[in-house]
């Protein structure tokens, strides 16, 4: 081979696309293999504070290797979460931007290239519906102007700043969003929330409209897409009732038809479903994600178990968690969660533990990733 030749070669190779985490049918595929993601929610090390004004100091990073060291491969990760250190607000409550310092998408950056450096995927989730007190928060979900200048200010310098990049699995706009809307009839099956609503939703007492909140996850989904449509995109709701169709407890608010008739327009869709679960007083929900196989939710789309903790799923014990979602049809589960507060979550070292049950397996998807 001449010289000009390996120059060219080189270059070639220099401009060939990373390969990212795709979807075929209910599958998640990487480089061609169905993959099973396996690991925990960090969630945060500083509720809120961990990206932007100064806040990053790599304890995500730390944890996220002592994650892989234990046999898992990939991370859910809060970003915003109610929006008091990130993004910047004016007194108006307008995002002028992501942070005041200026890196909060370099930090992001960084937590993913460790990532990709430890072979470890992803997740981006970015708001929390969970739980939210903040109005200026709120206020994006109630206001179109406002949503545009988080998207415009914020949201698209984020994205311009990590796209393609290997480590990014999915982008989530927001967690489980039941937790504010409001419980209401309506004529728009889209819209209605009173099945829900029956099941436990609207416990913050936000009393945000669906419609609102599907605009809400809607236009981020589109904003993502047009800069990055490689990014999966998801949503981790807090059960299974608001993303199946399946049985007479569900009714599924995220169709494609659903997210694109609110967003006004197209590319506002899931790339698969997520769904969280813990047990109601010692006992699962009925048609609960550990009590079904994924199939039966009747749903076109991978589907991942984004939560879950031992200590809340009626007496199950972690290790059989993994392992019933690895087998059953899930194409993930993540256990709840790394920090090891509050009542429904799991010791660091039990999750460490719990993750060795699927270290290195292939049968129902391979575990072990090299992100490159």
């Amino acid at each position: 081979m001449t010289a000009s030749w390996v120059f060219v070669f080189l270059a070639l190779l220099g401009t060939t696309a990373a390969a990212r985490l795709t979807v075929s049918g209910t599958d998640l595929m990487y480089k061609g293999q169905k993959v099973f993601l396996s690991g925990c929610n960090v969630a945060w090390n500083n509720y809120g504070y961990d990206f932007g004004n100064c806040g990053y100091d790599g304890t995500l990073e730390t944890w996220m290797t002592e994650i892989k060291n234990s046999g898992g491969n990939s991370i859910r990760v809060w970003v915003h979460v109610e929006g008091y250190s990130t993004p910047a607000f004016d007194n108006d409550g307008f995002v002028t931007a992501c942070d005041t310092t200026g890196e909060f998408e370099n930090d992001v950056k960084q937590l993913l290239d460790a990532a990709q450096a430890t072979d470890v995927m992803v997740v981006l989730a970015m708001w929390n519906g969970a739980y939210l007190t903040n109005q200026m928060a709120v206020n994006l979900v109630w206001d179109d102007s406002k949503l545009d200048s988080y998207i415009n200010n914020c949201l698209n310098s984020l994205m311009e700043t990590i796209k393609g990049h290997p480590a990014l699995a999915a982008f989530e706009a927001v967690n489980e969003p039941e937790g504010s809307v409001k419980v209401e009839s309506n004529g728009d099956p889209c819209y209605d929330t009173n099945l829900i609503g029956q099941n436990g939703a609207g416990w913050t007492g936000s009393n945000i409209p669906m419609e609102r909140y599907l605009r809400f996850i809607g236009r981020q989904n589109q904003a993502v897409r047009a800069i990055d449509p490689e990014t999966l995109i998801t949503l981790g709701s807090w059960g299974q009732f608001p993303q199946s169709d399946a049985f007479s407890n569900t009714h599924n608010h995220y169709t494609d038809a659903c997210l694109n008739q609110a967003a006004g327009g197209s590319n506002a869709h899931l790339d698969y479903y997520q769904m969280h679960t813990y047990d109601w007083g010692g006992t699962w929900s009925p048609n609960a994600p550990f009590t079904v196989d994924a199939s039966d939710y009747g749903l076109n789309k991978p589907l991942v178990i984004g939560e879950y903790a031992s200590v809340c799923a009626a007496s199950s014990s972690l290790p059989n968690l993994y392992e019933y979602a690895y087998t059953r049809g899930y194409s993930g589960g993540w256990s709840w969660h790394y920090v090891a507060t509050g009542e429904c979550s799991d010791t660091r070292e039990a999750q460490k533990q719990a993750l060795g049950q699927l270290a290195g397996r292939t049968d129902y998807g391979v575990v072990d990733l090299v992100v490159d």
